[in-house]
């Protein structure tokens, strides 16, 4: 692993010395560099009780430094430094394991690699134009048929 992508890893929004997984910091994963990606997808990933106590967990090799920790509220990062407990931690928002990423669909995956903000803006705009139909009398069929047509343009502008 090279300097640069250490260093991106270990100045990730981690929290330290948590007892809960809630208590996180948060890293969207798909906001990383590709170099950053791959690095964290080779690190071993353990199943860990997400009803564990964090503190409790004293049992990881200090020679492996990072760890992915899956349970059902998700993937986390982990950043012993050389410790055998989890001293750093951080959720992996929009990550997915490789063999998860085969079985997600269409939709599912889209919604995931796009940004947030993007997602955001997205649905303010639409919010904004249907409050402006309906305030002009339009009803909701209307209203989505004209949304659709307006989608498909701006989609065939760029592709």
């Amino acid at each position: 692993m090279s300097i640069e992508v250490y260093t991106k890893l270990v100045e990730l929004d981690y929290a330290r010395k948590v007892n809960e997984f809630t208590e996180s910091g948060n890293t969207y994963f798909e906001s990383l560099s590709q170099d950053v990606k791959n690095a964290i997808r080779s690190f071993p990933v353990l199943l860990v009780d997400h009803r564990n106590d964090l503190m409790d967990v004293d049992n990881l090799d200090g020679k492996q430094q990072f760890f992915i920790f899956k349970n059902d509220l998700g993937y986390f990062l982990i950043d012993t430094q050389g410790y055998t407990y989890p001293r750093y931690i951080t959720e992996l928002h929009q990550f997915y394991a490789e063999d998860e990423l085969e079985s997600l669909d269409t939709e599912e995956r889209m919604e995931g690699l796009i940004r947030i903000a993007d997602g955001q803006i997205f649905d303010s705009v639409v919010r904004s134009l249907i409050v402006e139909l309906i305030n002009e009398s339009f009803d909701k069929e209307d209203i989505k048929i004209y949304l659709q047509s307006k989608l498909l343009k701006a989609i065939d502008k760029v592709v």
